[in-house]
């Protein structure tokens, strides 16, 4: 860990202890078995969360009990909610982190975030029913924005990427999945807490870990049909062992240059599915055409030149991945306007599916192929720079340029097995 993350951490860690014990003498405690259960019930929540996604190779997990956080803001004292979001923050799923800062930066923050969302409410007047509302819905906010660029913030110092961009991809997850959670659940156990007091806890609890089974149910399903179509891809290299790892050097070379152009997040870990199974479409071509030695005739050529548009339709089947359908589609299209399906020109090529057509190129070059032997890692790199404002945006021929040293890294450490010869 870096001492720019350590100082990041004890700062906010002072913070929210300062905080404590400020409150501690200035605002009222709710009694102290009333804490324990709300903070408890969020503990239980939260030892059941919603995972995500990876942010660069980090798993993102969203924890349900921020409901009880949140709802602690508005029902009870500021110190209260602290101590709520303090106790929740200690789940089951963060004790089984051995490193004792995370644990403590997670505390933190979530106390701060909630002193925060109960701070803000205040400063509303409640008593119509429509203000309430309003005060709630910016309270969450509130919390989300504090919350999420603690965790940011922390992301970034540890791996060195832009700050902007992973709090917005975090903000988008947040807002995108729990906000409408935590509303509803948290409005449901506002409102019902003066009729049913300490036991609304048991009422919201079912439908929070209900939610959760229904999520993960959907990611699972999602993760089923990626993993078969994964599967078809590596199908299709066993096919030819000449293009073994094809797709995930691919995919590699794609990170490099997607960060460099402000990709990242959600949108890296789209294009990454996208570079993978960019050429899941050459599944239906027939096996004689594809490891076909001599050169292609034309209708041999044209049948080959379907893939991306077979690739498109079979990735389409999923809706989730519709996002993705247009950089597999367009990857074989050309800067100048001269490549297939369409013919697209420019930047009217989606920037994605540029940046999978060159790294395709790259590792297309730098491997040995049943017609010939595999170039250099200079000779390709020669051969690229020939094609730009030609094959490819001049924009993305200079980045590669530009991490020529890590596309070489990538290329020596994930190089394929040929036929014969032993790794």
């Amino acid at each position: 860990m870096s001492l720019s993350l350590k100082f990041y951490i004890a700062i906010i860690a002072i913070i929210a202890g300062v905080l404590i014990g400020t409150l501690l003498f200035f605002e009222p405690i709710e009694p102290w078995w009333i804490i324990v259960l709300w903070g408890l019930s969020g503990w239980v929540a939260d030892a059941f969360p919603v995972e995500v996604r990876k942010i660069n190779g980090n798993i993102w997990i969203i924890g349900l009990g921020m409901t009880f956080n949140l709802s602690a803001a508005v029902l009870f004292s500021p110190i209260s909610a602290m101590i709520i979001g303090a106790i929740a923050a200690t789940s089951l799923n963060e004790m089984k982190i051995t490193q004792w800062y995370k644990i403590l930066f997670n505390v933190s923050q979530i106390s701060i975030a909630t002193f925060a969302a109960a701070f803000i409410y205040r400063c509303f007047p409640v008593n119509l029913a429509i203000v309430k509302i309003f005060a709630i819905a910016i309270a969450i906010a509130i919390y989300a924005i504090v919350n999420n660029s603690f965790v940011a913030g922390a992301i970034s110092l540890a791996t060195k990427k832009k700050f902007k961009w992973i709090l917005k991809d975090v903000l988008i997850d947040f807002f995108g999945l729990s906000i409408f959670i935590s509303l509803a659940i948290s409005y449901l156990a506002i409102y019902l807490y003066p009729y049913v007091h300490f036991y609304v806890v048991f009422v919201i609890l079912g439908p929070l870990l209900g939610i959760r089974f229904v999520i993960d149910l959907y990611r699972k399903f999602l993760n089923t049909k990626l993993e078969a179509m994964y599967a078809l891809t590596k199908a299709l290299e066993e096919k030819d062992p000449y293009t073994a790892g094809h797709s995930e050097r691919v995919s590699l070379y794609c990170e490099v240059i997607a960060e460099k152009v402000g990709i990242y997040g959600k949108h890296l870990d789209d294009l990454k599915i996208a570079a993978q199974l960019h050429d899941v479409g050459k599944i239906g071509i027939r096996d004689l055409v594809l490891n076909k030695p001599e050169r292609l005739t034309l209708i041999e050529y044209e049948e080959v030149k379907r893939h991306p548009i077979d690739g498109a339709n079979i990735i389409s089947q999923i809706p989730a991945f519709e996002r993705i359908v247009g950089w597999v589609r367009y990857h074989h299209e050309r800067w100048d306007g001269t490549g297939y399906p369409e013919g697209l020109k420019g930047e009217d090529i989606p920037l994605e599916a540029r940046i999978i057509g060159i790294c395709d190129v790259y590792d297309a070059l730098t491997t040995k192929r049943s017609y010939r032997e595999e170039f250099s890692h200079d000779e390709a790199l020669k051969m690229i720079l020939s094609e730009k404002g030609k094959a490819f945006d001049p924009k993305l021929v200079d980045i590669l340029i530009e991490s020529a040293d890590e596309f070489d890294k990538i290329r020596i450490e994930h190089a394929p097995v040929y036929p014969g010869v032993k790794k």
